[in-house]
């Protein structure tokens, strides 16, 4: 079974490029201005109109306006949406009816947050499993740190997941082997220095997670 791959946080052409060389599945767009990997809407309607059709391209947000949806699905043009942020499975519910939008749900998964998964909603397509912030982080992900792989089993999953949260070239084998994961998300740890991604570190971290 291969490894689907998400490669989130790109800002650059080249970056992009490197994710198809490398036969990732998608890529993620960030609309959150507190985020060093933020992207304005001129810029991401130039990166998805040029590689679209090439790989598939995710937006996240983090307790976003509807404005901003609206501006993400129609003026930039991307059709699957990552929220980060306290959105609940009613508003999730709307804007899946609304748009027809392929759905991410982002969850801080702890012992506390084991509770929060709703296997009955049709709104979410992946839940995306996260490390839970910094008490002093203004961003919920990104943070280059990992959770409990564990609490993974714990989980009755009746839904499609992505692993995310302080992965990196050097542990995403030990984390596909604890959680079994056969979906993964990747920003921090294939990046140079905060917000600037390295395109040999995307180049390992995919032939590591796929050997």
């Amino acid at each position: 079974m291969t490894i689907k791959i998400k490669v989130c946080g790109l800002l650059e052409s080249s970056n992009v490029e490197s994710c198809i060389d490398n036969s990732a599945d998608m890529i993620g767009l960030v609309f959150y201005p507190k985020s060093p990997r933020n992207i304005e809407i001129n810029e991401a309607y130039i990166l998805n109109k040029k590689y679209s059709s090439l790989i598939e391209i995710v937006a996240l947000v983090v307790n976003a306006s509807e404005e901003l949806i609206d501006n993400i699905i129609s003026r930039v043009g991307i059709k699957t949406i990552q929220f980060h942020g306290n959105e609940n499975i009613d508003y999730l519910e709307s804007l899946k009816t609304k748009y027809n939008i392929k759905i991410i749900k982002a969850v801080s998964l702890s012992s506390d947050t084991l509770d929060n998964i709703d296997n009955q909603s049709d709104a979410i397509d992946y839940y995306l499993f996260d490390s839970p912030p910094p008490i002093a982080s203004n961003r919920p992900g990104g943070n280059g740190l990992t959770f409990d792989w564990g609490l993974i089993n714990k989980l009755n999953l009746k839904k499609d997941w992505i692993l995310s949260g302080g992965l990196t070239p050097s542990n995403i084998k030990e984390a596909i082997s604890i959680t079994g994961a056969n979906f993964i998300d990747v920003s921090s740890g294939v990046e140079s220095k905060i917000g600037k991604k390295d395109n040999d570190l995307i180049t390992n971290f995919i032939y590591n997670a796929r050997s």
